[in-house]
């Protein structure tokens, strides 16, 4: 039995769904959840959020039969819309929370970063109002103020991504070890990340005719993703320390590490004043 485009797209939804309720327990189990708190509560978010708009349809099909209370035929994209916005303070603390754990122990560098995510968006929001023409160079767009949204959305995704990949970057080029669990968390994070951003813009311009390709390759590369978390990220991952590039030679390494620890007391210095 071969499954239609939709039914994949559906049973692929759901699968990353429920990997999501796999991966909270998993944490959970290593009380991972109290050191990963908020990507712990995005992962409910998401199931929660899931749940609330399958059941969006029937409900509002149950109160459209009674002609004393109408219910608007738009209610599922008041819902998605409503719950969209929580899920970019979501995509917002989840990075910040990563950023603060990679560099939990140069906290001047981290808290001129958190300013910089935070010019960053604005920004971002700008540039994305300013190029709007981009997402709205598809004249055959059905859901013309839903355009409008998603412009909001590639700038917020775009200027996290860029943030996701300045992380791994330092990672790349800090010689200072991290515990495994945060070095596999921002990798799976930005693979997790960039394809979203893509398939935002690939909407924007491309319009609603792809959705359905967009949101099945979408929904494979999560669940990888999902399952990279799933299977690496554990208690025994805390305390092990891990590099992603081979160890640099003893001076070379020991001179980087005194140079970022000159940047971190400066900035720690320059914000008591």
């Amino acid at each position: 039995m071969t499954l239609s485009p939709q039914a994949l797209e559906t049973y692929l939804w759901w699968l990353t769904i429920l990997g999501h309720l796999v991966l909270y327990f998993r944490l959970r189990q290593g009380a991972l959840h109290r050191i990963y708190r908020f990507f712990a509560a995005y992962l409910l978010f998401r199931v929660f959020r899931a749940v609330l708009l399958a059941a969006v349809p029937p409900v509002a099909r149950l109160l459209d039969s009674r002609p004393d209370l109408p219910f608007a035929t738009n209610a599922y994209a008041w819902v998605w819309v409503v719950t969209q916005v929580i899920l970019w303070f979501f995509y917002i603390l989840v990075v910040l929370e990563l950023y603060s754990l990679v560099l939990q122990n140069y906290k001047g560098i981290a808290t001129l970063g958190r300013w910089a995510l935070l010019g960053g968006l604005v920004v971002s929001l700008i540039f994305s109002s300013v190029t709007l023409w981009t997402d709205l160079s598809n004249p055959g767009e059905q859901f013309p103020t839903l355009l409008y949204l998603l412009a909001i959305d590639r700038g917020i995704l775009s200027s996290l991504v860029v943030f996701l990949l300045l992380i791994t970057g330092f990672l790349v080029w800090c010689p200072v070890p991290l515990s495994r669990n945060v070095v596999v968390h921002c990798i799976a994070y930005a693979a997790y990340f960039l394809p979203l951003a893509v398939a935002v813009l690939l909407r924007n311009v491309m319009g609603s005719q792809v959705t359905q390709v967009v949101n099945i390759a979408l929904s494979c590369i999560t669940t990888v993703c999902l399952a990279v978390w799933i299977v690496f990220l554990n208690r025994e991952g805390e305390t092990r320390l891990f590099r992603i590039l081979r160890r640099p030679a003893p001076q070379d390494e020991e001179m980087l590490v005194e140079h970022l620890a000159a940047i971190n007391s400066t900035l720690l210095r320059a914000a008591r004043k």
